[in-house]
């Protein structure tokens, strides 16, 4: 009998979409504060700022930003974060999270 084979996770593929420094600069123009400032009121990740602007699928886009983005309140940097599903035979299937910064937008 040989061997059983080693299984591996299989990450979902996802879409790198480069972030420019204009897109940058939109999304910091959503922003009111982020959890560095206001961590009882920042509750909306980063991510879904630039999904709206995008129009990306959140669940196929990783966002690489060409420069970071800083929070209009305080200047800390806002970061982007990402997720992967993976399916183990032995563990089944569980989730990798780095999550983004969350913020908060600026009133309508």
């Amino acid at each position: 009998m040989g061997r059983p084979e080693r299984v591996r996770p299989s990450w979902k593929n996802t879409i790198p979409v480069l972030i420019d420094q204009n897109t940058i600069r939109a999304a910091e123009q959503q922003i009111d504060s982020c959890e560095a400032c206001e961590p009882d009121k920042a509750e909306i990740p980063f991510d879904y700022v630039l999904d709206c602007i995008t129009g990306s699928d959140p669940e196929l886009t990783d966002y690489i930003l060409e420069q970071p983005a800083r929070c209009p309140r305080c200047s800390g940097e806002v970061l982007t974060g990402y997720w992967r599903w993976y399916d183990s035979e032995t563990e089944g299937r569980k989730a990798f999270v780095l999550p983004g910064t969350l913020v908060t937008l600026k009133a309508g």
